[in-house]
């Protein structure tokens, strides 16, 4: 049942991720380039009635209503790598690379801001813009409508929507844990869900001594939002920073760096449009004053706690901050050219002069057993069972399917060597390296 540890949540897009930002005038329709916590409490929702069927009526409604309508918070998700840029943090404005403008920042929370340091030029100040890591971008999908008479398109009728990559690998936060939300299990994100937004999911227990540490009882106590803020005043009116009575038990914003945000998006069960909201965007830092006592208590309380309105979605996630923001190292969120075994693997699978339908269904093939992998290792930790052999039942049944059967003789050995070897890790980096040669041999053959 559920407790209040921390969840480490893990997610790859086996298919694109369309996380619409709300309908526009134009016929292009954006995406969040993170995941937000109301689309994985959805998610997550719709999968608890999948399996148990609707909580209302159900022997197991109070286990759905401890996990979607009690203290569980479901945090924004990231593409591993990427970097929120904080409110309070400027930099150089028109970045030279070759003065290094890239790697510096001045962080108003903490110190004055004048010209780069780098190159002299002016600053400009964050909006709390995520920025993706190197080698990832979001896809633009570009469709129309068919006039059924003539074949063709139809006049005005062309529709384009932004999507995260499928192999895009995410990162997050449950607040809160529980035994079903631990198991793997396959997830659909967003929108556009016949054709996307089907990914693997994975939570494992975040151990105490790995949390991050608080405030140290000195200075000025100064949080950040992680993600968006719902912030009202008494009379329930919107603002951009915590309420001092509702939010703070007293303590005062003696400072703040925020920008808005409209919020608005789609309660899936009950097909009806959720309440646009005016947030503070994340990113958004307050230096917060009051006694050393009361600090101390919202340096433990607000990261656990959060913030805010609507906390259970994802937002109003806090987190102390206790030195000047910088730029981080980017990381590539997908597998280095140094992981040479997948490397290996890929020019295995490539050397099997494989057909396009081929080449897709081994990638389907690999999903599936990757998903299957760790269902078992997940099973043998909740019995307490060392690690036994790789689950071999659904290996050993793939390549008797009828849509294996075009494969040679070669092939089908080759295959099955993969498929009995391979790890759930290992076999999550090759299918990112299969995917990814894909989608660049279908941009080769369409410019040819």
């Amino acid at each position: 049942m559920t407790d209040p540890g921390t969840l480490l949540v893990s997610v790859t897009a086996q298919q694109r991720l369309a996380l619409g930002v709300g309908s526009e005038v134009s016929y292009f329709t954006g995406s969040h380039s993170f995941v937000p916590g109301s689309v994985l409490r959805g998610a997550l929702a719709a999968a608890w009635i999948a399996e148990h069927g609707p909580p209302a009526g159900n022997p197991r409604e109070a286990h759905f209503r401890a996990l979607f309508d009690g203290n569980l918070r479901y945090g924004p998700l990231h593409v591993l790598g990427s970097v929120v840029v904080p409110v309070s943090a400027w930099t150089c404005k028109y970045p030279k690379k070759n003065k290094g403008c890239e790697g510096v920042a001045a962080d108003i929370a903490f110190e004055d801001v004048g010209k780069c340091p780098a190159c002299g030029g002016p600053m400009e100040q964050g909006k709390g813009q995520v920025l993706l890591p190197p080698g990832v971008a979001l896809d633009r999908i570009t469709r129309t409508s068919i006039n059924p008479a003539t074949g063709t398109a139809k006049n005005g009728e062309l529709y384009a929507h932004g999507a995260l990559p499928a192999g895009t690998q995410l990162a997050g936060t449950i607040h809160g844990r529980d035994d079903w939300l631990q198991a793997p299990r396959q997830l659909r994100f967003g929108g556009r869900r016949t054709v996307g937004g089907a990914v693997s999911y994975t939570a494992v227990p975040v151990p105490a001594e790995q949390e991050p540490p608080s405030w140290d009882g000195t200075g000025p106590l100064t949080v950040r939002l992680t993600s968006p803020g719902v912030f009202v005043d008494l009379a329930g009116r919107p603002r951009l920073d915590p309420d001092p009575r509702l939010d703070l038990g007293g303590a005062v914003v003696e400072r703040k760096w925020a920008r808005p945000v409209t919020w608005s998006g789609w309660h899936a069960a009950s097909a009806l449009p959720k309440p646009e909201e005016v947030c503070a965007v994340a990113g958004s830092t307050y230096r917060l004053a009051g006694p050393p006592a009361l600090l101390g208590d919202l340096a433990q309380r607000l990261p656990r706690e959060g913030a805010g309105l609507r906390r259970g979605e994802g937002f109003g996630e806090m987190q102390v901050v206790t030195s000047a923001w910088r730029p981080p190292a980017r990381v590539r969120a997908r597998p280095a050219p140094e992981d040479a075994r997948a490397l290996q693997l890929r020019a295995d699978v490539q050397n099997l002069d494989l057909s396009p339908q081929q080449r897709r269904w081994v990638i389907a093939a690999l999903a599936d057993l990757q998903l299957e992998q760790e269902r078992h290792a997940a099973g043998l930790a909740a019995a307490g069972t060392a690690a036994g052999p790789a689950v071999t039942g659904l290996a050993d049944s793939l390549l008797t399917r009828p849509a294996a059967d075009s494969f040679s003789g070669r092939q089908r050995d080759a295959l099955r060597t993969l498929f009995t070897e391979a790890d759930p890790g290992l076999l999550r980096d090759l299918i990112v390296l299969l995917r990814s040669g894909q989608a660049a041999q279908a941009g080769g053959d369409e410019n040819r």
